[in-house]
């Protein structure tokens, strides 16, 4: 057994379902580099800004060396398939009940595949002797993961901007391994001629329409593997983040502003948001490639769902027992280990008053009144809204009063103005 293939079977021992292994060398670049800085240039990173750092690195993973240490001359491309089922009607369009994003229905990834990654670093070093570590990365450090999953042929990168491997679809944890070995490489999968995606079709948001990231994949019966036609993702967004494909803008998108954001979520976005309270799976679950999958239960145990993860009711953490949408002790506990906690407790109750304004029924005027007094001035802006949606349907006289008590004590601009709003429309 080769080294390579050690390392391969190493890494499905840990749980990895995929692992393909390319060169690095100080000629290797992202082939999408460009693509991203000028992404970067037109401020869709919004306050990402931790995006911008240690470009020349993403554009050359040979520079993420260290000076005293040998070269990476071998990347390690990983992933994990965390799909596990397909939310019931019933369950989703329930506008009582947050929908979280499936891969946030189990512990944080980070923390679950980085000690894998480390572990699996330990193989090869016991292999070859190395003494110093490699480089493990799961989203947390200065590289492309997408790029190389596709150079690896892990699979191809959609419209959508999601990396999907042919028989696995989209539901893909991706990480990386950088080590200074010399091993034996999988043989890249052969492009399909195809336009380039440039950094002027990027600004003009003329990307190609089809065949981009069309690869062969080298399986016992190659297939094409591409998006074609297809726009199902793009189409389906409800806010319309998809400037063209390939190219989303995430100050439009429902996963950045109820994960990464820490401001308001813009007036005119709030109504489409739905029920939606932590990520989005919209465009992953229109997508061709994500049907009649086979069944499937995530290979590591801690990333399966936990039920109280996967349709919350949104009133359950007003409740005196577990208060976890009002009190940090409680959020902290209720959500341990869970990747929810980078929202932060003010930013999750920011994003349920906004599900309970888009459900706007009576029941949720208690708990409301009580986002409507958080110490935090977040959701007591989007409080105030989505009690003016509740008003604005039903006249309640409550949704009123708790408007006009609160308006009478508030001390912060922003808030003021949203409970102006919510009690007389303009």
């Amino acid at each position: 057994m080769t080294p390579s293939e050690q390392i391969k079977r190493a890494a499905h021992n840990l749980g990895f379902d995929l692992c393909h292994i390319i060169p690095i060398t100080p000629a290797t670049a992202a082939p999408h580099a460009d693509f991203f800085a000028t992404w970067l240039e037109l401020g869709h990173a919004g306050e990402m800004r931790y995006l911008a750092r240690h470009q020349a690195k993403r554009r050359a993973p040979h520079l993420l060396s260290q000076p005293d240490e040998p070269p990476y001359r071998s990347l390690i491309v990983l992933g994990v398939d965390y799909h596990q089922f397909d939310l019931a009607p019933a369950l989703r369009n329930d506008p009582s009940r947050g929908l979280i994003a499936s891969y946030a229905w189990g512990d944080d990834y980070h923390e679950i595949i980085r000690p894998l990654l480390y572990e699996l670093d330990a193989v090869v070093r016991q292999w070859s002797g190395r003494t110093t570590h490699g480089k493990c990365l799961v989203d947390t450090g200065p590289v492309l993961e997408r790029d190389w999953a596709q150079a690896a042929g892990l699979g191809f990168t959609g419209k959508n901007c999601c990396t999907i491997h042919p028989q696995r679809g989209s539901w893909l944890f991706l990480a990386v391994l950088l080590v200074p070995e010399l091993l034996t490489y999988d043989q890249p999968p052969a492009p399909i001629n195809a336009p380039p995606l440039t950094p002027q079709a990027v600004a003009t948001g003329l990307a190609p329409t089809s065949h981009y990231g069309s690869w062969r994949f080298p399986t016992s019966a190659p297939a094409l593997a591409t998006c074609g036609q297809c726009s199902r993702c793009l189409d389906a967004c409800p806010t319309h983040a998809f400037i063209g494909p390939f190219h989303l803008n995430p100050k439009l998108c429902i996963s950045y502003w109820t994960i990464e954001a820490r401001q308001p979520i813009p007036r005119e976005l709030r109504p489409l948001f739905g029920n939606r309270i932590f990520g989005c799976d919209i465009c992953q679950e229109v997508c061709p490639w994500n049907q009649r999958l086979p069944q499937h239960t995530p290979l590591l145990t801690q990333l399966r769902a936990q039920a109280h993860r996967v349709t919350p009711p949104l009133l359950a953490g007003f409740a005196p027992e577990n208060p976890y949408w009002l009190n940090q002790q409680a959020f902290s506990t209720h959500f341990r280990r869970s990747p929810i906690k980078r929202a932060r407790r003010a930013g999750m109750l920011r994003n349920v008053c906004v599900a309970l304004g888009n459900w706007a029924a009576a029941e949720t005027i208690p708990a409301l009144r009580m986002a409507l007094h958080d110490a935090d001035p977040l959701p007591r802006g989007h409080a105030a809204w989505a009690l003016g949606r509740v008003y604005a349907q039903h006249g309640d006289a409550d949704a009123l009063n708790a408007l006009q008590n609160a308006r009478a004590h508030e001390d912060d601009t922003w808030v003021r103005q949203e409970i102006q709003l919510a009690i007389s429309p303009a």
